[in-house]
């Protein structure tokens, strides 16, 4: 088998090298087996100190998390905040619609609580108000007594608003880790692990880690001056469920604190103090201790249902509940929203596919249709980038209040490529960071706003972008196990920045292919050992690996190993990502 090979689907992909001193050293050091020696260091070949690897299998908060005043304004941002409260001044958080925006809302609030501070949330809905603060939801604010207003997964390209907001003496601090321009907003104060002029080094946070960064802030403040006694402090752990949902949710690397945070937080998850989430876990059946998919393939679709095609609030007005009934009724709109939106989406979805199918020649994708309905796009937005492997920007069109959604791939910032062109005047808006962004645009510009982008991006970008699929090791079909899946537990929590082991069987056989539900393939792999598995590939009908899986026979098999119970005994199986041909 050669080092580097291209699969039925295109990509190229290769087995990393590994260097058998750092796994003999983990071993004896760490004295963890020679399986997940081998994870470690494929998840990152500089580290071989043995210190290092055993905080990166068991990241605890207090090793990982820096100083909060490290962050630019946060000392700024801390003092307004015990102002209010010494003052008694009411406070607002303003907050996304989306699961990060609810999370953050929902923290903020719950420990202002527990600092014996009362705040309201304020949610814009996403059809009529859009993204960020807007004039009329700070008027409205205004007049219901709001001295300071709390913006949290938005606000850092708010110039129009934040201006407005000082006219009428309402102070806005604002909390986001979206890419700022090199120009920020009038605002009190701007907390943004992302702002040029931060040397924090936390710009891997969601806006919820920097929301619990500022809590932890404040709490320490009001212990050192006498107004939170030490022996009674507010347990800032219990709102780390929160943390986890949205950063999870919100697919930031999942390294650094982030990786503590996640980790930490779905220890907080299973205990369920949180009575919006026990509710959610029980509508959806869920019944494990809580992992990285529950809270971004479950959880997340639901509290994002709300934002995307029914109540912009309800998420954040479902983590904020202590009422059994109001969690349960919240709970069951949601899942009958998440139900429409999948409508939706596949509407958009087969619509945008056969639109990017059409134009092979753009580097980046930017699709746009009458009647998308624009909480969906994001989604669709990811599902076209998965399919094509190009950054990709799906707009909904509504004359001069279009609204577009983006995701990227690897080697493209599409968040700064929005600002850019924001700033040459393509855009009413626009912002986001890496990997995701969004847009309002003038349906008239459209055409104009994709020439702009596809000239910017080089074919440097595109190289970076195409970049090798890593595999982690070989593997016999004999050899998965339960116990071999155990292992790999220990190098949770999985995501961005961390991606799941991916394992080769070679010289696989496949066999008993057919087509499962509405479009996945289900099939048995075998290999020289004569031992089987069972594999499916989701969603794979009608695509290159479908039809390679249900017409050939003899195939290196690529995937993930997942543990799954048959009849009391659990038993593993290869949710497969890819073929070569032998």
């Amino acid at each position: 088998m050669p080092d580097n090979f291209y699969s039925v689907t295109g990509k190229e992909w290769a087995l990393k090298a590994i260097q058998e001193r750092k796994i003999d050293k983990l071993v004896q050091e760490l004295d963890i087996s020679d399986f997940l020696a081998r994870i470690v260091c494929n998840r990152n070949l500089d580290m071989i100190d043995s210190d290092i690897a055993e905080r990166w299998l068991e990241p605890r908060l207090k090793s990982e998390l820096p100083s909060p005043f490290l962050l630019k304004d946060m000392s700024r941002a801390v003092k307004r905040i015990i102002d209010a409260f010494k003052h008694n001044q009411k406070i607002a958080i303003f907050g996304d619609y989306d699961v990060d925006g609810a999370t953050s809302s929902a923290l903020l609030y719950r420990t202002f609580q527990m600092f014996g501070a009362e705040a309201i949330i304020y949610i814009p809905d996403r059809i009529k108000e859009g993204y960020g603060p807007n004039i009329s939801a700070l008027d409205k604010l205004k007049n219901e007594g709001i001295d300071l207003l709390i913006t949290v997964d938005c606000g850092t390209t708010s110039f129009d608003e934040i201006d407005y907001a000082n006219k009428i003496n309402l102070d806005i601090i604002i909390i986001d880790h979206h890419n700022p321009e090199a120009k920020l907003p009038n605002a009190f104060a701007i907390v943004n692990p992302n702002r040029i002029d931060d040397s924090s080094g936390l710009g891997m946070l969601a806006a919820v880690g920097v929301s619990f960064m500022l809590a932890g802030a404040v709490k320490n403040t009001l212990i050192k001056n006498n107004i939170l006694k030490d022996d009674n402090a507010a347990n800032l752990t219990k709102v780390l469920d929160l943390v986890a949902l949205g950063t999870i949710c919100d697919v930031v690397p999942l390294i650094g604190p982030n990786r503590a945070l996640v980790k930490q937080g779905l220890k907080s998850m299973s205990r369920m103090n949180n009575l919006g989430i026990k509710t959610l876990f029980e509508i959806s059946g869920i019944e494990d201790f809580p992992s990285v998919y529950h809270a971004g393939f479950v959880l997340g679709p639901k509290i994002n249902a709300g934002g995307r095609v029914g109540q912009s609030e309800l998420g954040a007005k479902l983590l904020t509940t202590d009422s059994s009934n109001d969690a349960k009724r919240i709970s069951l709109q949601l899942d009958n929203y998440n139900e429409e939106r999948k409508r939706l989406e596949l509407e958009v979805f087969v619509e945008a596919k056969e639109m990017a199918r059409q134009d092979d020649n753009s580097k980046i994708l930017v699709l746009s249709g009458n009647n998308w309905h624009s909480g969906v796009i994001g989604i669709v937005a990811s599902r076209i980038v998965e399919y094509y492997n190009k950054p990709t920007i799906i707009i909904a069109k509504n004359g001069n209040k279009s609204k577009g959604s983006a995701r990227s791939v690897p080697g493209i910032n599409i968040g700064q490529l929005i600002t850019s062109a924001k700033q040459s005047g393509l855009l009413i808006n626009g912002g986001g960071h890496f990997m995701a962004g969004g847009i309002t645009i003038d349906e008239q510009k459209i055409s104009d706003f994709k020439l702009f982008l596809n000239n910017k991006v080089t074919n440097k970008n595109i190289e970076d972008s195409n970049y090798i699929r890593w595999i982690d090791l070989a593997v016999s079909v004999s050899g998965l196990n339960p116990e071999l899946y155990s292992q790999l537990q220990r190098a949770e929590p999985y995501g961005s920045g961390n991606p799941e082991p991916r394992f080769i069987i070679q010289n696989a056989s496949i066999f008993g292919s057919k087509i499962v539900g509405e479009n996945h393939i289900n099939c048995s792999i075998s290999d020289s050992t004569k031992a089987r598995i069972n594999g499916i590939a989701f969603r794979s009908v009608g695509t290159k690996l479908g039809n390679a899986l249900l017409n050939k026979n003899y195939f290196h098999v690529i995937g993930r190993f997942k543990l799954s119970n048959w009849n009391g005994a659990d038993r593993v199986q290869i949710f497969i990502e890819d073929l070569i041909e032998l």
